[in-house]
């Protein structure tokens, strides 16, 4: 954290600019906060794609999944039988 000196010396420089320049400097704060969520939103999406790989997320390779254990289900009802 910086010190109370260093935040003092900050904030007398601040009152020195113009209005316009102060306006500046604040979007200027704002595009940097914005930059750094996004990228630490993008390397948490990154992390979750591997972690995550192995997991089929589509329906068709669900349905597909579901339809080989219920065809694996009926054969063993069959053989159950016999």
């Amino acid at each position: 954290m910086m010190s109370t000196a260093v935040l003092e010396e900050i904030i007398e420089k601040l009152e020195l600019l113009s209005e316009a320049e102060q306006q500046k400097l604040a979007e200027a704060i704002e595009q940097q906060k914005q930059m750094k969520a996004e990228t630490e939103r993008k390397a948490f999406i990154r992390s979750l794609r591997g972690k995550y790989a192995f997991v089929p997320t589509s329906s068709e390779d669900f349905a597909k999944r579901k339809q080989e254990e219920i065809e694996l289900e009926d054969r063993r009802s069959r053989n159950a039988e016999k």
